[in-house]
């Protein structure tokens, strides 16, 4: 139930983030493209937890209800080209949320950083062009990405501890003081923000005027001197120029978007691709800590007896494993738990299966085990031969033991 959670919020934050982009594009419908994106997203979310609730995620059903679900942005006056746009960011991250189960809340501070950077250029693009409607909505769908986060975590936390007895009124008496908490703090920033601005300015001028003390003569003997290079026409002509510089800033200002450069957007959007990235292939490491010293890569059959020679035939003679073997080693697996009684339920996930069984499957294991079940073809020898060594290893340790 947890990794299901998890992965509906984690989509529901993805489409916040790409909700700032939103904010800039004007589709011509009857509502703002922002809030029909995240009203749409909300709905596919429900759906797709509604149709793989308890049960192992099926990628048909589930994409064909969340596109279903994207086309009623039509009704809103979304143009076709829109709808399409949509609906492919939309089943794209929905499937990459759902295919791959992350039920752990390492990624909770990844989503704030992204959050703040783009947060943060959304707001500085609204004051120099206020495209769409960034200017009225900028502020909102930021509190709501907050606020969304905030609540869904608390929730996520009260799942865990259910687990170890905790009751619903604790966590409803533990998120309230939290929220009452950091509400009473911005409530006392909104009320002390402008005076503590100006005590800090008179401050701030204060101290500046006790420095420069010592530089008075100085200063007012540069002061005489630039007057005194002046000529007194001059003087005359700058203070008349000041005087119609004045009057022209009493006109009305002019409140469109100020012209601006949109390479220096593209240029922006470039090296903040690059920097993500980078970090991301930084953070897909393989895991050393769980590989095996002078392991050799063999696909070894449970049913079936390879000759000796293939046997001694090292890792490097293998390059490519067909995928459907892998497969059928993991159901070979399934057999094995459930006639020792520790087989796996029909709506558990193979994590929560882990979880609940202690069997000691490594992370390397799970991210091999989503490419076997939604990939074809081959898979490399070098994922499919540990793959495969933990099977025998947990088979033997954990199964064959209490038949």
């Amino acid at each position: 139930m947890t990794a299901r959670f998890s992965s509906v919020t984690a989509y529901i934050q993805d489409a916040f983030l790409i909700s700032f982009v939103f904010l800039f594009i004007d589709a011509g419908a009857r509502f703002p493209l922002v809030l029909i994106w995240l009203g749409l997203v909300l709905a596919s979310a429900l759906t797709a937890a509604a149709v793989s609730w308890r049960k192992p995620y099926n990628p048909a059903p589930v994409l064909i209800a969340a596109g279903l679900v994207m086309a009623l942005s039509l009704f809103a006056g979304v143009a076709v080209g829109t709808f399409i746009v949509l609906t492919i960011i939309s089943l794209y991250r929905l499937h990459a949320r759902f295919s791959e189960i992350e039920d752990k809340s390492s990624g909770e501070s990844f989503f704030l950083i992204l959050f703040l950077v783009i947060f943060t250029i959304a707001l500085v693009l609204s004051i120099f062009n206020p495209l769409g409607s960034s200017h009225d909505l900028l502020f909102p769908v930021a509190a709501a990405a907050i606020i969304f986060y905030t609540v869904s975590r608390l929730f996520y936390r009260y799942l865990n501890a259910r687990q170890e007895g905790a009751k619903f009124w604790q966590a409803l008496i533990a998120s309230t003081g939290i929220i009452a908490i950091s509400g009473l703090a911005s409530f006392l920033v909104y009320l002390l923000a402008e005076e503590t601005r100006q005590l800090a300015g008179s401050i701030f001028g204060g101290i500046l005027a006790v420095v420069l003390w010592p530089f008075a003569g100085v200063l007012n003997w540069l002061v005489n001197l630039v007057n005194g290079i002046s000529s007194e026409e001059e003087m005359l002509d700058n203070l008349s120029n000041m005087e119609e510089q004045a009057e022209q800033t009493e006109d009305p200002p002019y409140s469109g978007g100020m012209e601006f450069d949109y390479t220096i957007i593209a240029g922006i959007g470039i090296v903040l691709a690059v920097i993500i990235g980078i970090l991301l292939i930084r953070k897909i490491k393989p895991d050393l800590a769980n590989q095996q010293e002078e392991s050799i890569a063999e696909v070894i059959r449970l049913t079936e007896v390879e000759n000796k020679a293939e046997e001694l035939e090292p890792a490097r003679g293998y390059n490519l494993v067909d995928i459907h073997e892998i497969r059928k080693a993991f159901r070979e697996f399934e057999t094995q738990a459930t006639e020792a009684e520790k087989g796996r339920m029909e709506h558990e996930t193979v994590r929560e299966w882990a979880h609940r069984e202690e069997l000691p499957f490594t992370e390397f294991f799970f991210r091999t085990y989503d490419k076997v079940r939604y990939s074809d073809g081959s898979i490399a020898a070098s994922e499919a031969s540990p793959f495969v060594e933990e099977l025998e290893k947990i088979n033997k340790v954990f199964f064959r033991e209490n038949v």
